[in-house]
């Protein structure tokens, strides 16, 4: 046995553990818990955001709390928190649902915090909208109700900047970072564009992948993105992911598309399946002008019809659509669809009424009712209306049960379907990319380009649409992806890679880094009807009286924001790429507020806010907690995967490894991550090993100085024995004074 070298590559947050060994008021450790709480860190594509919510947890600990984090995949995510039946909405992780979730959000080009945060209409919630935090408070809904119908962008920009301060004070979520990344291309591929915030490429990773206007100079006609998630879901109302988004994007066109070279309000789309639109002065009626000549991949015409049936589609529940409370609050609650033949179906029994109708082949008329204050919805463009590239074949679905979408190959990619004596094997639209196929044990989707696309001949005479075959392959581990772009196999690496800490060792002749500014935020979002810290029900204050538990919960939400070290997690995980998260308005979008910063890192704030909430903060809390964690590599430095690893802990490492005790033992993950928390019970010096069980090799992780303090309570009774002597001896001496 013997000290690896070459066996590990340890991402142990050193300096951030470090920060964290601080004395406390006890040396022994705490026996009972102010309450539980389950943190989820979803899917392996991110296997920093479960380094950052095991330190999370660990400062929770450090509270009193006792706090725990689960690795889950997204179908179980999706099943406790996003997408759970009714009976799980609400309830707690130990309920089958959810306590705090570690997730996070790319950005739109616009913001739009009702989609997450409106609480004034319950489809809004999860799991038929995209609200999973389940937040209902009346002023946000009002703010935010006044946000979307207003027309003047000086009032959206007052009324949001008070809608951010409600939020940093209320916290359904803590945010965490305010997201800077480096994706990672072939240097031989061109016409990334840079639009005017976020840099260069910003819109190809975040909004709307383009191949159609991606150029290569070596001469090469294809193109392989490589991305770190899996596909969920192919058909757009039903997909709620950016793994997803970057293989249907290509494939389906919305009504107006967002252009790399748009400056944001003032100049924010341009014409795609529309070739015009227009409303009412009172913006209650609008007009959408439809473009003649375009075909589905299948040959069949795009017509109005198919613009009324997405629409109707993502404001189905039936669908699994994720945006049924959003586009009911933008067309109502009580929805007739009429198609160009006559024929209509209603959605909804609501009082807002609205028509959307196909008055004839390619014309599209939609009234909108009242939505707050007696206005309509009030962002006047069709690419939020219907979103981006949101229109589906109603020649294909409406042949297909609702219920059925999400098992059809139409949202898988796998098997086929016979429809009308058509044979279908994957998602059908009417964009630049037409699908070929999907190989899901090499996890590669193949996109050709469709010669027959509306605007393959404009492309092409101004010198693009040179991209024929568009690959997009899944690869979970970031070192094999990084080797698979230096050795020609992928030629793009998203940036959820998070390739930070490894810019300086990609060479420019194989891999050209690009900097994003505003890629996204991450965030712990909490579930607002826990009984601690959402409805506050069952904590001290909440309990001695009922009228002030909301507070009480808020009070503990809080404590959670300050027990968050978002400098650390940056500059020690993430290189310094990003920012402190204060609201979930980015920086980077219009109307963000810059006079809100983030909470500092301050445990003794937590612990005050937590006694604000009733808790008694006990003395008894352990001297630290310490995570250990990392990858665990072989001598080639290739990832070990599901390998048997035991933690060992020595305070005389002069007699290793004799003096080795055993702490506890794990199994790495797919991508050989371990994680460790230990909490040392005594002060001291502590060093620690990982020992490969396959090998039985010993890896050092490194030492911890831990320093205790005497409890308060046995101060307090050393000083009153003190107390008690130094009177007695007092009055020893005056009785002697007096009998002299």
């Amino acid at each position: 046995m013997f000290i690896s070298k070459k066996a590990v590559t340890v991402l142990l947050i050193l300096a951030l553990a470090a920060s964290m060994i601080a004395p406390l008021t006890a040396v022994k450790a705490q026996s009972n818990s102010l309450f539980s709480v389950t943190i989820i860190a979803p899917g392996n594509a991110n296997l920093l955001r479960r380094q950052w919510s095991q330190v999370f947890a660990s400062n929770l600990q450090q509270l009193g709390i006792d706090a725990k984090v689960v690795y889950l995949d997204w179908t179980s995510v999706y099943d406790r928190v996003f997408t759970p039946s009714p009976e799980y909405v609400g309830k707690t992780y130990g309920q089958g649902g959810y306590d705090i979730m570690a997730v996070g959000w790319t950005p739109g080009l616009l913001p739009e915090p009702r989609q997450l945060y409106y609480g004034g209409d319950p489809a809004f919630f999860a799991p038929s909208g995209q609200n999973y935090y389940l937040w209902n408070n009346a002023e946000s809904n009002d703010l935010l109700d006044r946000f979307i119908t207003s027309t003047d962008n000086d009032e959206k920009a007052s009324v949001l900047k008070q809608w951010q301060q409600l939020y940093f004070n209320e916290m359904p979520a803590s945010q965490i970072m305010y997201q800077k990344a480096p994706v990672v291309v072939n240097p031989a591929i061109g016409n990334l564009y840079t639009p005017p915030t976020g840099g260069e490429g910003w819109l190809y990773f975040n909004a709307q992948p383009y191949p159609q206007l991606l150029t290569r100079s070596d001469g090469k006609t294809s193109i392989t993105y490589c991305a770190t998630g899996e596909i969920s879901d192919l058909n757009p109302p039903e997909s709620n992911s950016w793994y997803d988004t970057i293989v249907w994007m290509p494939i389906f066109n919305g009504l107006a598309e967002a252009w790399p070279t748009l400056s944001g309000l003032s100049d924010l789309e341009v014409p795609s399946l529309l070739t015009s639109w227009s409303h009412s002065a009172d913006g209650f009626t609008w007009t959408f002008n439809c473009r003649h000549g375009v075909t589905w991949h299948d040959g069949e015409p795009f017509t109005a019809d198919d613009v009324v049936f997405s629409l109707w589609a993502l404001m189905n529940p039936d669908t699994a659509s994720q945006f049924v409370g959003y586009y009911q609050s933008v067309y109502g609650d009580n929805v007739k669809f009429t198609y160009s033949d006559g024929t209509s179906a209603t959605l909804g029994s609501g009082s807002r009424q609205g028509t959307i109708t196909a008055t004839d082949q390619y014309t599209v008329t939609v009234h909108l009712p009242v939505l707050a204050n007696g206005k309509p919805y009030g962002y006047f463009e069709p690419y939020l209306l219907a979103f981006t590239n949101n229109i589906i074949p109603k020649h294909i679905l409406e042949n297909i049960a609702p219920a059925d979408w999400a098992t059809s190959p139409f949202n898988t990619g796998q098997g086929s379907m016979t429809i009308k004596g058509k044979t279908y094997t994957g998602p059908v639209g009417t964009g630049p990319y037409k699908w070929v196929s999907y190989d899901p044990v090499a996890q590669v989707v193949h996109l050709e380009r469709y010669d027959n696309f509306w605007n393959a001949t404009g492309l092409k005479n101004m010198g693009l649409f040179q991209i024929k075959d568009y690959y997009i392959r899944f690869i979970a581990d970031k070192t094999s992806a990084l080797a698979a772009l230096k050795n020609g196999e992928v030629d793009m690496l998203d940036y959820n890679y998070q390739m930070q800490t490894d810019v300086p060792s990609i060479d420019p002749s194989w891999g050209r880094v690009i900097n994003l500014d505003g890629v996204g935020r991450q965030e712990f979002g909490y579930n607002m009807r826990h009984p601690v810290f959402g409805t506050g029900v069952d904590t001290p204050l909440g309990k001695s009286d009922p009228s002030r538990a909301a507070e009480a919960a808020k009070y503990v939400r809080i404590a959670f924001d300050y027990a968050i070290p978002r400098d650390l997690i940056i500059n020690n995980l993430l290189a310094g790429y990003g920012d402190p998260g204060a609201t979930p308005m980015l920086p980077t979008q219009p109307f963000y507020d810059n006079s809100i910063t983030a909470r500092p890192y301050d445990l003794s704030q937590a612990k005050h806010y937590l006694e604000l909430a009733g808790y008694t903060i006990p003395t008894s809390v352990g001297l630290t907690t310490i995570n250990l964690q990392g990858i665990l590599n072989d001598t080639s430095g290739a990832p070990k995967p599901n390998t048997a690893v035991t933690l060992f802990e020595t305070t005389d490492n002069s007699t290793f490894p004799n003096s080795l005790k055993t702490v506890a033992s794990t199994t790495t993950d797919v991508n050989g991550f371990f994680s460790f928390t230990v909490s040392p019970t005594e002060p001291g010096t502590y060093y620690y090993y990982l020992r490969d069980d396959s090998t039985g090799e010993y890896i050092f992780l490194g030492s911890y100085t831990v320093s205790g303090a005497i409890d308060i309570t046995l101060l307090l009774a050393i000083v009153a024995v003190v107390i008690i002597v130094v009177i007695i001896v007092a009055l020893i001496f005056v009785r002697r004074r007096r009998k002299k």
